[in-house]
C-alpha cells in the first residue's frame, strides 16, 4: 500500500508541476490562463480521486478474501478440536463402562 500511497503522491506532484510549467510559459492572458487552470486541476483531481477509489476497492477486496479464508481456517480447526474432544470423551466413557 506505501507503494500505492507514494506512487499516487508522485504523479500528482508531477501533474502539478506540468501544469504550473504551463502557466509560466504560457501566452495566454490572467483569466483565460485561470480558467485553463481550474480546468485542468479539475481534470487531475478527478483521476486521482478515481485512482485513490480503485486502489481502496482493490484493499476492500484483498482485506474481504482474508477475512473469508481466516473465518474457513477458524471453523474448520474449531471442528478438528470438537472432534478430538468428542474423541477423547467417547474413549473415557467406554473405558468406565469397561470396569
Amino acid at each position: 500500500m506505501n507503494k500505492t500511497v507514494n506512487l499516487v503522491i508522485g504523479l500528482a506532484a508531477g501533474a502539478a508541476a506540468g501544469v504550473l510549467t504551463g502557466i509560466l510559459v504560457a501566452p495566454n492572458k490572467g483569466s483565460r490562463t485561470r480558467k485553463k487552470l481550474m480546468r485542468k486541476t479539475r481534470k487531475m483531481t478527478n483521476e486521482v480521486s478515481k485512482s485513490i477509489h480503485k486502489k481502496l476497492d482493490d484493499l476492500e477486496d484483498q482485506v474481504k478474501h482474508v477475512k473469508d479464508k481466516t473465518e474457513a481456517e477458524i471453523k474448520a480447526k474449531a471442528e478438528q478440536v470438537k472432534q478430538t474432544i468428542n474423541n477423547k470423551i467417547d474413549k473415557e466413557a467406554h473405558k468406565v463402562s469397561s470396569n
